[in-house]
């Protein structure tokens, strides 16, 4: 029995291999070892059609842990659908709303949905006295379908905004600081995955916008990465940031800190800075996928997908952050969003937030 994995960047694969590591020590499928096998769809969606019309082939591909990516997803889930048997997929990160509300019963996410998490960032900006916000997308389907439910959400409450879009990978913001400093923002918000975070405020800071004094900043999933308080020289400090999914090193319990602990020792004591803010959700996603194998029932020595698709969809699985069922879309039930606050070279997990 084999189950497939294709990760969405770099290092993705050791969050993957710890749980099926764990997974076969303990027993794997009625004694039988599962196999992980990687694929890197390189954030292209055309590419992931094509990786997944290998699995889509072999039945022993049971499911997918991913895409990461939410345009991925949706635009290549239409082909696992229409696979004979359809071809299973448990998402770690992709939040935007279309992956499950299209209507494809082979999509599965463990994290927070955009429409989750827009309303959520809008009423922390709202509740910390926000009153002019400043809205930024990197012109990605994440970005943008965050971005706009965030707008509408503060719209809603009457908060004026000015929204602006930049393309991935931009490192000059002098066009975008200025019309920051004309609309006479109080808070930047930009929904993105992180690398243009770092110039972007440390242009803020020396154009005379610091965060915390005359101007406050919120990011989303990539922005609570700590690396980015040493690549902008200190002009990240106090920073928020807010994920849809939680970092195993500040959930309380036991099976979250033994799987921090595990980590750090197989991949060395600063793993956990390096590892990208969906290694825990990475993780449980691997961890429910393989007990919907694992409860399918053998027949003739073989497992259908088809019974793990009807699993997923009708049990309890238990993983590092407690107790997880998806809904009939395939949303995970009570997903959190979680707000990071950056502080010294760390960024702290300050509370957790609802729209």
């Amino acid at each position: 029995m084999r189950r497939r994995h294709r990760h969405g960047r770099h290092g993705e694969q050791t969050r993957q291999g710890p749980a099926v590591k764990d997974f076969n020590k303990a027993g794997g499928v009625s004694g039988t070892q599962v196999q992980l096998l990687i694929w890197d769809d390189q954030h292209n969606a055309q590419t992931a059609q094509t990786l997944q019309a290998q699995g889509i082939s072999d039945p022993t591909v049971l499911g997918i842990v991913g895409p990461m990516n939410s345009g991925v997803v949706n635009g290549s889930v239409q082909g696992l659908q229409n696979a004979s048997p359809p071809l299973p997929l448990v998402s770690e990160s992709a939040s935007d709303t279309a992956v499950t509300d299209s209507g494809h019963s082979v999509a599965h996410r463990v994290c927070a949905r955009d429409d989750a998490q827009g309303p959520a960032d809008a009423k922390f900006m709202i509740d910390q006295g926000a009153k002019k916000v400043f809205v930024m997308d990197a012109k990605s389907d994440y970005s943008t379908g965050l971005a706009d439910k965030t707008e509408a959400a503060l719209k809603a409450k009457s908060i004026p905004t000015q929204r602006e879009s930049v393309k991935a990978g931009e490192k000059v913001f002098g066009t975008v600081i200025t019309k920051i400093k004309s609309f006479g923002a109080d808070w930047v918000y930009f929904a993105d995955e992180g690398p243009e975070a770092a110039p972007l405020v440390s242009q803020m800071k020396q154009q005379g916008l610091t965060i915390g004094q005359n101007i406050q900043f919120l990011g989303t999933d990539g922005e609570e990465d700590p690396s980015i308080i040493a690549a902008s020289q200190g002009a990240y400090e106090g920073a928020y940031a807010t994920n849809i999914t939680a970092d195993p090193a500040g959930v309380s319990g036991s099976a979250a800190a033994a799987y921090v602990a595990a980590f750090k020792a197989e991949y060395g004591s600063d793993a956990i800075s390096k590892a990208g803010p969906f290694y825990g959700s990475a993780y449980e996603a691997a961890q429910v996928l393989m007990q919907a194998i694992k409860n399918s029932p053998v027949k003739n020595g073989k497992i259908s997908r088809t019974d793990v698709l009807s699993h997923l969809g009708s049990d309890t699985f238990s993983t590092i952050f407690g107790s997880v069922k998806f809904d009939a879309k395939g949303d995970v039930q009570g997903g959190g969003i979680y707000v990071y606050q950056a502080k010294g070279n760390a960024m702290v997990v300050i509370k957790q937030v609802s729209g």
